[in-house]
């Protein structure tokens, strides 16, 4: 038995997956920091947060 086809399925949902999982912690990533930087004016953030926040469309 031999396979002619490229599993397209099987790829799609695991970049599918990845996707969502990277979009997930973008999220809760920014999240975080804004509220760090609501309860603390002085917070100083470091350069994944400020990219987080700049990423995430919600925030």
């Amino acid at each position: 038995m031999k396979i002619d086809t490229i599993p397209s399925k099987g790829i799609s949902l695991s970049l599918f997956s990845i996707i969502a999982s990277s979009v997930i912690l973008i999220y809760f990533s920014a999240w975080n920091s804004t509220n760090k930087l609501n309860e603390n004016s002085n917070y100083e953030t470091s350069w994944i947060q400020d990219g987080s926040v700049f990423l995430c469309p919600l925030h």
